[in-house]
């Protein structure tokens, strides 16, 4: 019998899957077993996947997407999810945002995790979550290690453009702010750190005369994080 492999994570793979449970990330067509579940099963499994991008936009910051890979060290219990430049990231953080994501995908009918499929999809969405919070952990360390700050009138204006943008009344913004689990001050800080991750690629490319990827790329090889939890 053949021995399936992770493409992303080398992690053995049953027979079948579309999704790795260790990573949580799709599987390539070539790499799932003839007997594979049927196309409604997987595509529920994209859907689910693209609501957690929409999610990380909104919560995570843009920003974070554009990272991917940091590999988890072996499993160790504790209230420490990941320490990163030596910042802690707790696991009740990445839980809360968790919970987030879970209810947003479960209204919208797209996440059912009763199942050991659904058990193991939300390992690996977790898991996403935290590398999230890991990319954006990291910027901030730079972005407050080279002086950034952001001030209260930027983050005003930037508050008023998403109203404008998403043409929203102050009644509609609280809406929106409470259907995403979030009060005004955390919206504030959100934009906040968007800010200071983008003021951050913006001198450092510069100054370095990098491009914006290779300039992440320096940041993500010398950051020190270790993860703690998976």
């Amino acid at each position: 019998m053949e021995n399936l492999e992770c493409p992303h994570c080398g992690s053995p793979l049953a027979k079948g899957v579309a999704l790795c449970g260790e990573c949580g990330k799709e599987l390539p067509d070539q790499e799932i077993n003839t007997d594979s579940p049927p196309p409604e099963v997987r595509q529920r499994g994209r859907n689910v996947y693209a609501i957690l991008a929409v999610f990380l936009v909104v919560v995570g910051g843009a920003a974070l997407l554009m990272f991917t890979g940091i590999l988890p060290n072996p499993v160790k219990s504790g209230s420490v999810a990941a320490i990163v430049n030596g910042e802690k990231i707790s696991t009740e953080e990445v839980d809360q945002k968790l919970e987030v994501f879970k209810k947003m995908a479960g209204k919208s009918g797209q996440m059912d995790t009763a199942g050991p499929e659904g058990k193991k999809m939300l390992a690996g969405l977790r898991m996403q979550v935290l590398e999230s919070m890991i990319q954006e952990k990291v910027l901030l360390t730079e972005a407050i290690k080279a002086n950034i700050t952001v001030t209260p009138q930027e983050i005003a204006e930037r508050i008023a453009a998403v109203k404008k943008g998403l043409n929203l009344s102050d009644q509609d913004f609280e809406a929106f702010l409470k259907n995403h689990a979030m009060s005004l001050a955390n919206f504030e800080k959100r934009i906040e750190r968007e800010f200071m991750i983008a003021k951050l690629i913006d001198k450092g490319t510069k100054e370095k005369g990098m491009s914006k990827e290779d300039f992440l790329k320096e940041l993500n090889a010398r950051a020190k994080v270790e993860v703690l939890t998976k």
